[in-house]
């Protein structure tokens, strides 16, 4: 089995404020929305440290890439200010207050290092060239050409446990089956529904006197809405019988994911979701009335409603192993890749044509990204790709 060290910088806004020393639970209640990739640690036992910004100019600009924004003062304001973080914090503390200088990291312990986004400077990974070096970007893109990365994680569920072309696709909500519901349910009851932040009704006073909610009310259902609370959050989905998008923008499919771990029934249009989950056949609605149809069906059916869920938990366990698998391969080519390496530079001197290469590298990098954005075919995705960023 492989050692993961999980690395996120101080500066960056989203998911846990701690270290080592809190539990996962305290990680995700220190988070900002989201549960994150809580799986690592769970499931395969990760450590977890923020280190200091890494203020390279390649660092800024995959930052910039994501949140156009935010200033590096903003990011030195996110660093410092003090905040209650969760119960086992009891003295405010920001980020800065767990980091650590990523030279006095043992990286020599682990075999797998993901990073979020540059958090790792480019120095500590050439150090370490057996270490299999992974970036998790903050949105779901990264750059066609980057320095010393092995791959970037897509945000996308993995549909088999093959990984693509320098891409391990891993959601960034990466949370094993009922672990929400096990950790913050409040009753053993489960009634009523929760509406997906991102849908078109998002708020309880743009639903309230609609067909649709009378509908909910005549099947005795209750409607749940997005607290800003994290764990409130979690506890109301956990809550909730089903989790259903009714319109508004599409989305990756993390919220899903949260969602199957608190043991509650996703329904969702067919355009709702475009990262690669597999929903069950059943958990699509054409529209209002057919979804009301199938909670009518399901009220009826509890049997059928626990088979569904059941279903639900295999997408999660499937998730897991598909993942575990994925790193397992790119870590095992990683090493047989590198006693190859040795072994050409022990027998040769460094050549005039690795020189070129070095040399052309951002000028190659420019041109495959400005073609690739001009083609135009439904088989690239051409949202997942930035220019190069060179380090």
């Amino acid at each position: 089995m492989f050692k993961i060290a999980f690395i996120k910088e101080a500066c960056l806004q989203d998911i846990w404020v701690g270290d080592n020393n809190d539990t996962s639970l305290d990680l995700i209640r220190s988070s900002l929305q989201k549960v994150g990739p809580i799986g690592l640690l769970e499931t395969f036992g990760s450590d977890f440290f923020i280190v200091k910004s890494n203020n390279s100019k390649a660092a800024q600009k995959i930052r910039f890439s994501q949140i156009h924004q935010l200033s590096n003062e903003d990011y030195k304001l996110i660093e410092n200010t003090k905040i209650k973080i969760n119960s086992s914090r009891l003295p405010l503390r920001c980020p800065n207050d767990f980091s650590h200088d990523p030279e006095k990291i043992n990286w020599s312990e682990y075999d797998i290092v993901i990073s979020h986004n540059f958090a790792v400077p480019i120095s500590i990974r050439r150090q370490h060239p057996s270490i299999l070096w992974i970036c998790l970007t903050g949105e779901g893109n990264y750059p066609v050409q980057s320095s010393c990365w092995d791959y970037f994680i897509s945000h996308d569920y993995p549909i088999t446990p093959v990984a693509e072309l320098k891409t391990i696709c891993m959601p960034y909500c990466f949370v094993p089956p009922k672990y929400i519901f096990d950790n913050f349910k409040t009753s053993p009851d489960k009634e009523g529904i929760y509406i997906e932040i991102n849908s078109k009704t998002r708020y309880k006073k743009q639903l309230n006197n609609t067909k649709l909610f009378k509908k909910f009310y005549s099947l005795k259902l209750n409607v749940e809405f997005h607290s800003e609370d994290i764990e409130k959050n979690l506890e109301k989905i956990v809550s909730s019988k089903y989790f259903i998008k009714l319109g508004g923008r599409p989305v990756r499919g993390n919220s899903f994911l949260e969602a199957m771990s608190a043991s509650s029934l996703c329904l969702l249009n067919y355009n709702d979701c475009f990262g690669k989950i597999p929903f069950h056949q059943y958990c699509y609605f054409k529209d209002e009335e057919h979804l009301i149809e199938k909670l009518k069906f399901l009220e009826k059916n509890n049997e059928f409603l626990i088979e569904l869920l059941n279903y639900q938990d295999s997408v999660l366990q499937n998730m897991i192993e598909n993942v575990k698998i994925q790193f397992e391969i790119a870590l095992s080519d990683k090493r047989k890749n590198l006693e190859s390496k040795k072994s050409r530079i022990n027998s040769r001197k460094i050549s005039i044509k690795s020189i070129l290469k070095k040399s052309l590298q951002p000028i190659l990098g420019s041109a495959l990204y400005n073609s690739l954005i001009r083609i135009d075919d439904p088989v690239i995705d051409k949202n997942k790709y930035l220019p190069s960023i060179l380090e």
